[in-house]
């Protein structure tokens, strides 16, 4: 005979944090701007272990809701209002250990797509702009700062350039996510030296109205990253 019983899940240390500390912003414990009480702190009321909490605390800064600056702690995201406003934003990322490799699969495929479109379709107002992004990356004693928006105006450049402004919205809706991603890459890997050699590649490839080449070298490019950074979040989980 059948059994009716249905099995239920528990759901994993990190998953709670999360549930948590989004339900402490949402209900204006903690408000845009505030920093969040210490890691210890945090582990002595949420009654978890460092590595479960840095899980956490990893994926809701990728997504935009916290923001992590070393010697600085750990703040709620100016944005992280407009984010609970927006459940989609946020919401598909709760399981964020699966959903990580969707959010890089996802934008990788609209990014070559939309890079794609730029190399067939770009302007010479578009081909500068894009070369501006480019060109930005070289700037002399370049910030963590101005290279994560110099990253964000070639990205947002090319999509600008495919003329398809469909698309090149999907791409905005993402762009709180791209750019912690943007802010881990800097944080977890230091220099933009082969950032901007990758750049170059792609720039080079629609130069030359190749859109083949073109996706080839932006996946590439958001592949190696992608690697580099789930590589690198996971590390902190508990074994």
């Amino acid at each position: 005979m059948k059994s009716n019983t249905m099995r239920i899940e528990r759901k994993r240390v990190t998953d709670q944090i999360i549930d948590q500390l989004i339900a402490m912003i949402a209900e204006g414990r903690f408000k845009p701007g505030d920093k969040l009480p210490s890691e210890t702190a945090l582990m002595e009321l949420f009654g978890v272990g460092r590595s479960s909490l840095r899980e956490a605390v990893g994926a809701l800064s990728l997504i935009g809701m916290l923001t992590v600056r070393p010697g600085h702690g750990t703040h709620v995201a100016p944005s992280a209002g407009d984010s609970l406003s927006k459940p989609l934003r946020w919401g598909m990322f709760m399981s964020w250990r699966e959903k990580l490799h969707e959010f890089i699969e996802a934008r990788i495929s609209l990014e070559q797509t939309l890079v794609g479109m730029a190399a067939e379709r770009a302007t010479e107002a578009d081909i500068e702009e894009i070369r501006r992004g480019l060109n930005l990356l070289k700037v002399p004693r370049l910030t963590r700062r101005r290279a994560i928006q110099a990253d964000l105006v070639f990205h947002m450049a090319i999509a600008n350039a495919s003329h398809n402004s469909v698309l090149t919205r999907f791409l905005e809706e993402l762009r709180q996510p791209v750019k912690n991603w943007m802010e881990q890459k800097a944080s977890l890997f230091g220099g933009y030296d082969s950032v901007y050699e990758q750049h170059e590649t792609v720039f080079k490839a629609i130069l030359a109205r190749d859109p083949a080449r073109a996706q080839k070298a932006i996946r590439e490019h958001l592949e190696a990253v992608g690697e580099r950074l789930t590589a690198a979040l996971l590390e902190r989980r508990p074994g």
